[in-house]
């Protein structure tokens, strides 16, 4: 991971734009967890403040999100009602409102598994990934490509996968490999020494010496980002056909 989710803006007045550079300059942390750069550098953004009472920057912003799959947004609009979700703040631009729209979308993006109203016979999914917009990239795209239900969950570090893959039996593992901390390779070695659930490396190292790793720490498959569709829809058929097989194994034995 870079120095922080990379933050950029489209739209905005000048004024706005001198005070959304005083605000990182005055809130450390911000700084520790974002890093602002420049809309001429917008293209390398994770996550983009978007002026959402423009045309023009409303169409800019969907035209980077087609060709960025990683890309979120946050808009700030002058409507009293469009500023109740949260990836949505009202003008003017204040340290504490910015703060807490950025809190609030990490928070959906982080969702417990233990908090999730689960369905018996969904198939449970741990996404592991420290980048926010990879973390919302792949609830929203997991949630399109799955023709079946899924239980979603969430962990942004090494550790946080480790316990919560020790407390659930997960059908399906995502797990990044750069991650502060402990890393991918170890996770995943972690997973399958505690309950040899089913893991997918799922990271932007592509070099057949990372294969190599990322196969003898155990894991089942190796995807690099930005994911296929059709890798992600054929890792989900795969896990949902290996539930229903152990289904009909304990079937079979009773």
């Amino acid at each position: 991971m870079h120095d922080g989710t990379y933050l950029s803006y489209l739209g905005l007045t000048e004024l706005e734009t001198k005070v959304l550079k005083s605000i990182f300059t005055l809130a450390p942390q911000l700084k520790k967890n974002y890093t602002l750069i420049p809309a001429e550098q917008i293209e390398h953004a994770d996550l983009i403040l978007v002026n959402g009472d423009d045309p023009t920057a409303i169409r800019t912003w969907n035209d980077l999100r087609q060709n960025n799959r990683l890309l979120s947004s946050l808009m700030l609009t002058d409507s009293a009602e469009l500023a109740g979700s949260a990836s949505t703040i009202q003008r003017p631009i204040r340290v504490q409102k910015l703060i807490a729209a950025l809190e609030n979308l990490i928070d959906q993006s982080s969702l417990d598994f233990d908090d999730v109203k689960s369905e018996p016979s969904a198939l449970g999914i741990l996404v592991v990934d420290d980048s926010f917009p990879v973390r919302k990239y792949m609830e929203h795209k997991l949630g399109e490509l799955a023709e079946f239900p899924i239980n979603l969950s969430f962990a942004t570090s090494g550790e946080e996968a480790i316990y919560k893959a020790a407390r659930h039996d997960y059908d399906l593992v995502f797990l990044d490999v750069m991650m502060e901390g402990v890393d991918g390779y170890k996770v995943c070695k972690q997973i399958k020494a505690d309950n040899g659930a089913y893991v997918v490396m799922l990271t932007s190292k592509k070099s057949p010496f990372d294969k190599v790793r990322g196969t003898m720490s155990g894991c089942d498959a190796y995807i690099t980002k930005p994911p296929a569709d059709d890798r992600l829809a054929d890792e989900l058929a795969k896990s949902l056909a290996r539930r229903k097989e152990q289904f009909a194994q304990i079937a079979r034995a009773q």
